[in-house]
């Protein structure tokens, strides 16, 4: 439905372009560039154009996502080794920076903000990548790492896992419901490239009326 009302009101609009006309001395080649850029216009407003933004940045954010998945599968073999017990905060994330695509840099930088000796900054770091609450609190858990008990390490990593999954079960769900619409956007964009088409034909041969009558 989205998708009709978006293709009706470029029609409408181009349509009641043509039928006021346009001077005759003006040039072809700018009232297209005119209805070209509001036809943009028009589009970047649609609800297909901004789910389309959506899905791009959700793929961005889901590989972050699973970065920070087999991080926190990382940490949890440390643990059990007993070796993480021995680890600073900054040998940590910088470990992790090593392993992470997508989230090393963050990871790094939370790393240089421990040796700055700025736990806040560099838990927040995360959070900024990544705007989710289990984003937030798992940062501030790598940024004092040395401040939790031995004891409590796996429990908590264990806890943090466990809201990761749950959240990328419920993201991924919104996910199957965009792409079900999305699959129809590529038959709407050809059924407006034949629309502009057209119209752009019938602009072409009203001037070309009308600068036969100025000259003859």
């Amino acid at each position: 439905m989205h998708y009709v009302n978006f293709a009706f009101l470029i029609l409408l609009w181009l349509g009641a372009g043509l039928m006021t006309g346009a001077p005759a001395g003006r040039s072809l080649k700018l009232e297209a560039q005119k209805y070209r850029k509001r036809s943009q216009e028009l589009a970047r407003k649609s609800t297909p154009y901004r789910r389309m933004q959506k899905f791009a940045a959700g793929r961005r954010q889901e590989a972050m996502q699973r970065d920070l998945a087999e991080s926190l599968s990382y940490i949890k073999n440390l643990v059990v080794i007993g070796r993480g017990e021995n680890m600073s905060a900054q040998l940590l994330l910088e470990e992790l920076s090593e392993l992470s695509k997508d989230l090393g840099p963050v990871f790094l930088s939370m790393a240089r903000c421990i040796q700055l000796f700025d736990k806040e900054t560099a838990a927040r770091q995360l959070f900024e990548a990544l705007p989710f609450s289990y984003a937030k609190d798992i940062g501030e858990f790598l940024a004092g790492w040395e401040d939790v008990p031995p004891a409590d390490l796996l429990n908590t990593v264990e806890v943090y896992r466990s809201a990761l999954r749950e959240d990328r079960l419920t993201r991924q769900k919104r996910r199957d419901e965009m792409i079900s619409d999305l699959v129809y956007f590529p038959v709407v964009v050809n059924a407006m490239a034949v629309l502009m088409n057209f119209i752009y034909v019938a602009y072409f041969l009203q001037q070309k009326d009308a600068l036969s009558i100025l000259f003859n």
